[in-house]
Formats: structure tokens, sequence, C-alpha cells
């Protein structure tokens, strides 16, 4: 079911990129300061957006994701240790 639901959305995010493309085919400069590049506007709309959802991905995380598993680890841990020296000392 999984892999069936995988597959719609990156259906949808290509043709959505498709339309995106088809309908913004101005080409403009992005001026980088030593170089100049021309692109199409919906090639740069779409490389855009995937660099937000790629940072904003990559910030989850470092900010919510990283932090709990290593908690959750240093519990695991802690349990470990203290389940330890309970059985030792019995």
């Amino acid at each position: 079911m999984f892999r069936w639901l995988l597959l719609f959305f990156f259906l949808a995010a290509v043709v959505a990129g498709l339309v995106i493309g088809v309908l913004n085919p101005q080409t403009v400069t992005l001026d980088l300061l030593v170089i100049s590049l021309n692109f199409p506007l919906g090639a740069l709309v779409m490389a855009a957006l995937a660099a937000g959802i790629l940072l904003g991905l990559i910030l989850a995380a470092v900010l919510f994701v990283l932090p709990s598993r290593l908690a959750h680890r240093g519990r695991a841990k802690a349990s470990a240790e203290s389940g330890m020296t309970d059985q030792s000392n019995a």
C-alpha cells in the first residue's frame, strides 16, 4: 500500500513539474555576481521548490528527529545499565 502511495505522489510531482514547465517557458537570467545563467522560468521555480523542501526536511531532521533519537538512545542505555546493576546485586 505504501509503495502505491509513494508512486502516486511521485507521479503527481512529475505532472505538476511538467505543467509548471510548460506554462512558464520564458527565459530568465539569474545573476550570481560572477556569472549569469539563463534558465526557463518553470525550471527555476521547480528548482527553488525542490531546494526549499530539501532544506525543510534537513532542518526538521536536525531540530526534531535527531535530538529525539539521541534522547531515546540515552534512556535505553541508562535503563540497560540500571538493569545490569540490579541483576548483579540479586
